[in-house]
Parts: structure tokens; sequence; C-alpha cells
């Protein structure tokens, strides 16, 4: 049985934002979006999206955001902050391109020459230097994009700042795939393309993928396809758990190729809004942890959308620590190395710890 979540991720995903003005607008695309769905007016079916909430902040205080210190990746940081040569795909809404905390991040194809017009490496996209936006077909420029990728961006590689936002690691670089639309949704006829998404970041390098997407449904076999071929290729694939606060983890975390993660506050408890199930891999902090807006404006965000960056990052630090280790060998370091909170129904393996894990990988090393 396919498990239906609405237009969007429950009432907590409806991507509400309090206090930017250009992001409450998105509110409104959103409720509209969802209204005209229902009524079926001539509107594509959306079929899933990112889920999260936010809020543009500005807090200059001393130390580094709450949910960086709790995974303990400043700690883990005296071994590594990350390798260049390790790419992390964000298959999302996009990344934009100016935000001061993310230059340097993004990822860049060795094969292609920017702006010549010519698909230089010939590997189908034409001056796709950073990534592709399948959204439109054309190379990523970082304009008319919804916040959520550069969200999701921030958490996993920004550089540490004066407004307390760092990524888990900063050294690794950014592959910006864009699939979802300006309203931070997917619709049924996009199948095909997010299935082409995942393929491009598998065959130009990437070695994880984040996907902080929902579905409504189980995806048909084109997209799961694409997942079993980045699985078999050794490609970890960072999935959520979904934001409607039940026993049941929504599509794409449910396969059993995706690392399902569900989203802790900081209390170490299950945030009120996460999902979780026995598909749970593990669980990170998902509930107001600080970002980046486009622009570089610092804010918190909560979702499982954010919950699952922490571990795409922290997956990144431990192949960066021991590059040689197997998909499956790091994703049990990192089930080892989690700190044990709760229920594996509800945490997985655990929360988890950036420090012990890149210990770990270290040792393996040797």
């Amino acid at each position: 049985m396919t498990q239906s979540h609405g237009p969007y991720a429950g009432s907590r995903a409806a991507e509400m934002v309090t206090k930017s003005r250009w992001l409450t607008v998105v509110v409104g695309l959103f409720i509209c979006l969802g209204i005209f769905t229902l009524v079926y007016v001539h509107v594509p079916r959306v079929a899933g999206g990112g889920a999260g909430t936010a809020s543009a902040t500005f807090n200059t205080s001393q130390g580094l955001a709450w949910n960086v210190e709790q995974i303990q990746a400043p700690q883990a940081w005296h071994q590594t902050t990350g390798s260049h040569n390790i790419i992390v795909a964000v298959i999302d809404s996009g990344i934009a391109q100016n935000v001061p905390q993310l230059k340097g991040k993004m990822w860049t194809n060795p094969g292609e020459i920017p702006g010549n017009g010519i698909d230089d490496d010939h590997n189908g996209y034409v001056d796709d230097v950073h990534g592709w936006d399948f959204r439109n077909n054309c190379p990523v420029t970082g304009t008319n994009i919804n916040w959520h990728g550069t969200f999701v961006a921030g958490i996993i590689a920004a550089q540490p700042g004066t407004d307390k936002v760092s990524g888990v690691a900063p050294g690794i670089r950014i592959m910006d795939v864009r699939i979802l639309d300006s309203h931070n949704l997917f619709y049924s006829s996009d199948w095909g393309k997010f299935a082409r998404a995942i393929d491009y970041a598998v065959n130009n390098g990437a070695r994880i993928i984040n996907l902080s997407i929902y579905a409504n449904e189980r995806p048909p076999a084109v997209f799961e396809n694409a997942i079993k071929r980045a699985a078999a290729h050794g490609v970890i694939i960072v999935g959520i758990a979904g934001n409607n606060g039940r026993d049941s983890v929504s599509y794409p975390g449910r396969y059993p190729w995706v690392l399902a993660v569900s989203a802790t506050d900081r209390s170490d408890h299950l945030a009120s809004f996460s999902n979780h199930g026995p598909q749970v891999a593990v669980a990170a902090p998902g509930d107001q942890v600080m970002s980046l807006f486009p622009g570089g404006i610092a804010g918190t965000g909560s979702g499982t959308s954010f919950a699952a960056p922490h571990v795409a990052g922290t997956l990144a630090l431990i192949l960066s620590a021991n590059p040689s280790l197997t998909a499956y060998q790091a994703v049990q370091i990192l089930e080892r190395s989690c700190a044990h909170v709760g229920s594996s129904d509800q945490f997985g393996a655990g929360r988890i710890d950036a420090e012990k894990a890149v210990a770990l990988a270290e040792s393996m090393s040797n």
C-alpha cells in the first residue's frame, strides 16, 4: 500500500516562514498549490518536495550553532574538515550563488570550459560547470530558486562565519543538482528528470547524494531503478523520514538503499514533527537548526530535510578521513559511532557523532 502525504509533507512541512517577507510569499504559493491540487483545476499533480520550516535571524553571538556542536563536528575537525575530493550531490531546489560562506565550496567539473556553449566533456550537458538544473534543463544559475537547497548545502559545507553557522564538513565540495521548482515541489511528470538527476550525480563523481525530499507515494520504477544504480555504484544516498509525526517513513527514505534520517531536538528527543519507524537508519538534529538562506542570511529551520544533511556531512568526514572505505564500511562506521538516545524505531542506530565516527574511520586506515 502506498502512502499519501498530501500536496506538502504535513502541516509542519508547508514551508512556513515567519520573519522573512520573501519566504512568506512561498507559503502563499504552497497554500494556493494545495488548494488547486485538491480540486484538480488544471494543475500538475504534486508528487512531493522538500520538507522543513524556517525563519530568518541575525545572531552574532560567539560559538557555533547547537546542532553542529551536538554532533561533535568541531572535535572531528581536529582530524579533518573534509577533503575537496569528496563530493556530496545536493539534489534539491538549487543552491544560491550569492552566499559568501559557500564560496569555493562548489564542485567544479574539470572537463568543462565555462560559458563556451560546448559540451567539452561529452557527458550530454553543456556548460555543467557546477552541476545541472534538471528543472529547466540548463546549467545551474542560482536564479528563481527556493531557499531550501541553499539551507541544506549550508548545513553540509558552509565555512564557519561570525553568525554561528557552520557546515559539518566545510572542506568538501557540493554538487548542485536541481530538481525542485521555485515552490519547492516536483510533480508526477518529473520522475524521469529525477532519475536522470541521480544518474548525473553518480556519473560525475558524487560519493554521497543528499535527498532532503519526500514523495507522496511510492515512486515509479524509473526512479527506483536510478536509486538502485546509485547504490550499486557505491554511492551513499541519504534521505529523510518525513515530517508528518507518524510511525511511517516516507519514500524515498523508505527504500532499503536509502539511509532514512529522523530529526532530534536540543535534548536528543525525537522532534514532534519527525516520522519514525523500522526503516530509520540514524537520527540527527533537525529542530530549529541554523544554516543560511540565499544572500548569506543566517536563520533557523526545522524538518527532517535539515537532519539529513548533518548525516551527509558526517559521512563526508568519514570518507575524507579514510577515502579507501567502501560505502558499506562508511555506513557501518556511522552507525557504530552513534550515541544511543532511545528506541531504534525512533532513532535507528542513534544520534550521529562526527568525532567518534572520524576516529573510527581513521583507526581502520592503520
